[in-house]
């Protein structure tokens, strides 16, 4: 058999599933919690018959809303509007008086263009939208009683995916895209500067020409997620312990601000961990920008004698808690992230306890990233 006519052939069968059993077992657990729900508040309040007219998309869009919580199928606003919207048209053209056949065509039709048109396509409303113009004369008698079930419906599995998503792990609703610099200017983070534009993803998806179900902002971050897994393997183990420091300056909630500032001023240094006496575990990090802000200037020179609040101020009233940390087994790949695009200076290392090991800084990491560079590079003869 042909080879082109052989991987035709395979195509009609599915792909290595890339999910975890165990997120099938959760899956599986929401999408039955959400149909159990449904028709048992859903004959409580509107009568089992009702119910049952529109168990059968509600299961749908149970599937998909603990299934895929991250796809654009299952956000909030798609279920809600996509659900309702077909809904309506069903029901506008189950009292028209056309043709079955007619009827369908037209109901599918409208309902694909109205929520492509308003941004909430949502599978299950193709369901929806034939239960409500032709599947049977009951639903006709209901009326637009219909509307307020399958509004009901949508509102309970919304917010049961609320629930039951954020607790067992999934972000949901997803997370609103266009995330700002860390210095608040108009330019990009540093790794969306070096990573496929916004006009790369939109040619990219013209070319691709059929729907896609994921945003533009989801697939540049899966973008940059892979060159990271890439960039992790070419670069080997390297890994905070190898590359921070270990002699550390650092404080407790009780030294007063003025032993800080000394001791950031006479090392040359931005910011001090604090941990906690005895035991060693972080707490919080103040840097220089913490205690300048209670200097009050004089005759244009930051005078330490002009210090507010001097007397009897400690460290616990300025540190930021908790501070920002990596821990001694993170690889430099996501150091980079750390520092890079969430606008830090430097960054204290933990070991599997929470007691701090080190410090990091961006000079650490050129360093490494220049060494690791220099072992990859090709030395001419």
């Amino acid at each position: 058999m042909p080879t082109a006519l052989l991987d035709w052939f395979r195509s009609f069968f599915p792909d290595v599933q890339a999910a975890h059993p165990r997120e099938w077992l959760r899956a599986l657990c929401g999408a039955s919690l959400g149909v159990a729900l449904v028709l048992s508040l859903g004959s409580w309040l509107f009568g089992m018959p009702v119910a049952l007219l529109v168990i059968a998309p509600a299961g749908a869009s149970a599937v998909v809303l603990f299934c895929a919580p991250s796809s654009t199928f299952s956000q909030p606003w798609s279920v809600l509007a996509g659900s309702v919207l077909a809904t309506l048209v069903g029901e506008a053209l189950g009292h028209s008086g056309l043709a079955p056949v007619l009827a369908a065509v037209l109901a599918i039709a409208l309902t694909l263009l109205g929520q492509f048109w308003l941004r909430c396509l949502h599978p299950p409303g193709g369901a929806l939208v034939l239960v409500a113009s032709i599947s049977s004369a009951q639903a006709q008698q209901v009326g637009f009683e219909l509307t307020y079930t399958v509004m009901f419906n949508s509102l309970l599995l919304i917010a049961l995916a609320l629930l039951y998503n954020n607790l067992t792990g999934h972000t949901y609703p997803r997370a609103w895209p266009g995330r700002k610099h860390p210095h608040q200017t108009a330019d990009p983070s540093p790794a969306e500067r070096n990573s496929p534009s916004q006009d790369d993803i939109e040619r990219a998806l013209d070319e691709f020409g059929s729907y896609v179900d994921v945003t533009r902002e989801d697939l540049a971050r899966l973008i940059r997620q892979t060159e990271k897994h890439a960039l992790r393997r070419s670069m080997g183990e390297v890994l905070a312990a190898e590359i921070m420091s270990r002699d550390v300056l650092h404080g407790t909630p009780d030294t007063f601000i003025e032993q800080a500032w000394r001791q950031l001023k006479e090392h040359r240094l931005r910011a001090m961990p604090v941990v906690e006496e005895g035991s060693g575990r972080l707490l919080g990090i103040v840097t220089l920008v913490d205690l300048l802000k209670h200097f009050q200037p004089r005759q244009g020179r930051l005078s330490f004698g002009q210090l507010r609040y001097l007397r009897g101020t400690k460290l616990r009233s300025v540190m930021t808690t908790p501070a920002i940390a990596a821990r001694e087994d993170t690889h430099m790949v996501e150091l980079v992230s750390m520092l890079c695009d969430d606008g830090l200076h430097c960054l204290p290392v933990t070991d599997a306890e929470g007691r701090l090991v080190g410090m990091l800084t961006q000079t650490d990491l050129i360093a490494a990233l220049y060494r690791n560079w220099l072992q990859g590079a090709v030395i001419p003869d």
